[in-house]
């Protein structure tokens, strides 16, 4: 029997600014990163390290090396949906146009097509792992484990039929086997995914909740977004959604809420005792005219904050640099204190406050020996990124999501100056187009049936 065992590919990220993210600010200038395998071995300045002998030396002199961003909240195949039902309040959306598409257009095939084309835009934006409700979910493992991404998958759960399955109950054994399949699976974790409190019932809830606890799995959901959803939720179960599903058994330290727009500060403390954590989606929430999650007092509160991008189809674009300055920019506009989510909160929430989020910190969204080598590249010798004083508010304020050059997820590169390595652009957007014109076709003889421009 041979004793011989692979040798680990090793990297050295050499001379870069690095950012190291984790729950304090820490910039190391001249540094190099040592990756084996799939970890980082050191983080050392450059003058110390020998250059020679490494598999692979990526120069890094005038580039920020920081943790790869953390998209909290997603529906990654809707991205077939982007923008043929924009400007449109969300139960209209929801009901008149995306469930009737998802019922037609989101098979096997589809759903498998669309991830493929949210990966490719993930990224190249610098996204290395993002939590995803949707159906069809052992697509999205297939998906993911191509193109070499981290992802927390949970298929849609609802009361009724999904393009999935017939039954709620049938999408729930479908998620326990998904969480026995990818139990030890480096990239792939699991999720049990409800809807939301107006589109799954109390006993389904009350089943989830227990579940969770069963099998240790983190429940993911949609809680809280809008008005009418909390109106909806008084008249329905006489509670606000907090207490609804408080009510239920779900509100602990296994919960991923999404949104949380409509929840007053008597709520807060009650949120961090239990280890609530929050997906915040700030762009989705603007577009569709949701309001504006109080992600100021979430932070006072010292509650578990990350930032999700929504789907592409609400967004419409899955970029998390986008995401963190609309934050910042926003509250401080709403609080009329400029010092609120300052330019380390704003990455914070990308990066550290994203894997609390999805419970992954342990292993992902800050550099340090030991931890997984997700990491990103940025080149900071462009002009909208010169002069660099402070490289947080560089990054917060000024940095393009297309300013991403190099990313590696656990310890692979899948992205190298701005060409992606792990799946084949040009063959998924030929596929896009076709899907494209099939989607047109059917929504412009129905509006037409429906007298609808």
């Amino acid at each position: 029997m041979s004793t011989i065992k692979n040798k680990l590919r090793r990297l050295l990220i050499d001379k870069g600014l690095v950012i190291t993210m984790g729950d304090r600010p820490e910039v190391l200038h001249h540094h190099s990163v040592g990756i084996e395998g799939d970890k980082i071995v050191f983080i050392k300045p450059s003058s110390e390290v020998n250059s020679e002998g490494w598999d692979e030396v990526y120069d890094a002199r005038d580039m920020a090396v920081m943790p790869g961003f953390i998209n909290c909240h997603t529906h990654a195949a809707m991205s077939l949906m982007r923008g043929f039902a924009d400007d449109k309040p969300l139960k209209e959306w929801l009901e008149d146009y995306i469930w009737p598409s998802e019922a037609a257009f989101m098979n096997r095939e589809n759903v498998a097509l669309g991830t493929r084309l949210a990966l490719l835009e993930m990224i190249s934006a610098g996204t290395v792992m993002f939590a995803d409700m949707y159906f069809f979910e052992d697509e999205v493992a297939k998906a993911c484990h191509e193109a070499g991404m981290r992802v927390l998958l949970g298929e849609g759960l609802l009361d009724f039929k999904t393009p999935h399955f017939q039954r709620p109950e049938d999408g729930i054994a479908f998620t326990l086997d998904l969480a026995s399949e990818y139990a030890h699976d480096p990239l792939v974790k699991v999720a049990f995914a409800p809807h939301a409190a107006y589109t799954v019932s109390p006993t389904l809830l009350k089943k989830i909740a227990e579940l969770s606890g069963q099998h240790n799995l983190p429940v993911h959901i949609h809680l809280a977004e809008t008005r009418q959803e909390v109106e909806d939720c008084y008249r329905a179960f006489g509670s606000h959604p907090v207490d609804h599903l408080f009510n239920v058994g779900l509100l602990n330290h296994r919960l991923i809420t999404a949104h949380m727009v409509h929840v007053p500060a008597e709520y807060h403390a009650r949120l961090r005792e239990a280890g609530v954590r929050i997906a915040h989606n700030p762009s989705a929430n603007l577009k569709l005219a949701s309001g504006f999650a109080p992600v100021h007092e979430y932070l006072q509160e010292k509650i578990i904050l990350g930032l999700g991008t929504d789907g592409p189809a609400s967004n419409n674009n899955l970029a998390l640099p986008i995401e963190w300055r609309h934050s910042s920019l926003i509250t401080k506009m709403l609080t009329g204190q400029p010092e609120t989510i300052n330019a380390f909160d704003a990455l914070y929430m990308a990066t550290t406050g994203g894997a609390k989020v999805l419970g992954v910190d342990h292993i992902t969204g800050s550099l340090q020996p030991g931890k997984a080598a997700d990491i990103i590249l940025i080149p900071l010798n462009k002009p909208h990124l010169l002069p660099v004083y402070n490289i947080y508010a560089t990054l917060a304020y000024s940095m393009h999501p297309t300013d991403v050059d190099t990313v590696i997820i656990n310890g692979k590169t899948v992205m190298r100056h701005r060409r992606i390595l792990t799946l084949d652009t040009e063959k998924i957007i030929t596929q896009v187009k076709k899907v494209e014109e099939k989607i047109a076709h059917y929504f412009h003889l129905n509006n037409r049936r429906n007298g609808k421009k």
